[in-house]
């Protein structure tokens, strides 16, 4: 890593959690200005970047300075200047894994980069370094490779239902079915899943579908009368590639990206209930965690001093078969059956000892039982995660086996290229 001012920060004190003693959280930004030396950077997910402004909010260095700096990603569209070594690079913000992860890769690689959002491209105004992007959020996992430049750091559980508007043609308790094709009654009408909602017969414009009473569905595109219209979040989303894999396959064409309204059309922004809102048929997929967050977002801005946007919209969390996606108290179904790991994405060198771009500040936040991430409390308390409190779970010892069948333990570095 660059010998900064951010790096010299984080050495001048061992990582603490601010605000227990007192109950007070620090002020905090989603996007720090430049010159306010935050130690790590963070872009990327959409689905994460309400708990690593948590993250931002309370961890700090012996003097109450902040370690971390989160950029969040429905701020896209927009420029940052994070890094502290001259000469300072301008760099878009990133919305999505996707786009977090190709901003890791330019600091990494030492070049400049662009994103497209909503139309617009934007481009770092020179080369990014390891001093403007040391970490991509990600709420999808990578394909493990050994020698991978990448590591992906588990930290929290997630999952994913869909959600609709209150009043709609779409039933609650969809299952997600077990194969894209699923006919078990032999009729000829192929099952009302998930799977086949938004992967059987993918070229057609749209298809007819039974629940186990025997009641039919048309699936289709909006504008078209259809009672089910599917949608999926926008390119480069974690939660568009998860939702594929829980689907077992491609989409089909008429699953749309973008959507219309009496303003225009519009992405599908993951974690954002505008769609439902306008298709009042539409059934799009949610972060369970996400829509805690936002439903909390007064509490939260009292007890961290982070906005959360909440962007629900009055979209509804729907079950997936018998699956409530919320247990008894209102958090996260620990045992809700489309899960998944979100990650923090580093470059692997930087947190092998030894090597000439060897970060420990990433080590103290990220890795192993003791990270910072991990053991955060929420101001004032010793027992409230803000893991918990953002309305993730967290990661048993023996480590978790979500949807992809991986056991994940916390804190540790699964390699990826």
């Amino acid at each position: 890593m660059s010998i900064s001012r951010k790096a010299l920060l984080g050495a001048i004190a061992t990582a603490t959690v601010a605000g227990l003693a007192f109950g007070v959280a620090p002020a905090a930004s989603a996007n720090p200005a430049p010159g306010t030396n935050p130690v790590v950077d963070l872009f990327g997910s959409d689905t994460t970047q309400d708990v690593s402004n948590g993250f931002a909010s309370v961890i700090t260095n012996g003097s109450g300075q902040p370690l971390i700096a989160s950029y969040d990603a429905t701020s896209a569209g927009t420029s940052v200047t994070p890094g502290e070594v001259s000469p300072l690079v301008t760099v878009p913000v990133a919305n999505g894994s996707g786009q977090g992860k190709t901003l890791l890769t330019a600091a990494i690689n030492g070049t400049s980069v662009s994103l497209t959002n909503g139309g617009t491209t934007l481009t770092s105004s020179g080369a990014l370094s390891r001093d403007d992007v040391e970490v991509a959020r990600s709420s999808s996992a990578g394909t493990w490779h050994f020698a991978g430049t990448y590591a992906y750091v588990p930290f929290a559980v997630d999952a994913v239902t869909y959600v609709t508007a209150p009043s709609t043609s779409v039933p609650n308790g969809i299952p997600l079915g077990t194969t894209v094709g699923q006919d078990t009654d032999g009729d000829g009408i192929r099952d009302l899943t998930l799977k086949n909602i938004y992967g059987y017969d993918p070229t057609a414009a749209s298809v007819t579908l039974e629940n186990t009473a025997n009641t039919t569905f048309v699936v289709g595109k909006q504008g078209t009368g259809a009672a089910i219209v599917p949608f999926k979040p926008q390119a480069g989303s974690g939660t568009l590639s998860f939702w594929q894999t829980a689907i077992g396959g491609a989409y089909a064409s008429r699953v749309a990206d973008t959507y219309t309204d009496a303003t225009g059309s519009h992405s599908v922004q993951e974690h954002d209930g505008s769609v439902t809102a306008a298709v009042p048929n539409a059934l799009v997929p949610f972060s369970i965690a996400q829509h805690i967050a936002q439903s909390k977002a007064a509490t939260l801005s009292t007890s961290y001093g982070v906005t959360v946007a909440d962007r629900r919209h009055n979209a509804v969390l729907r079950n997936i078969g018998t699956a409530t996606p919320l247990d008894a108290d209102d958090n996260l179904n620990a045992s809700f059956p489309v899960n998944r790991v979100v990650f923090n994405i580093v470059e692997n060198a930087a947190i092998t000892s030894g090597s000439a771009v060897y970060n420990s500040d990433l080590v103290n936040l990220f890795i192993g039982s003791s990270a910072k991430v991990l053991t955060a409390k929420r101001p004032g308390s010793t027992t409230v995660s803000v893991i918990n409190d953002f309305g993730f779970g967290t990661i048993p010892a023996a480590g978790v086996t979500p949807l992809d069948g991986k056991t994940y333990v916390g804190g540790t570095a699964y390699r990826s290229n």
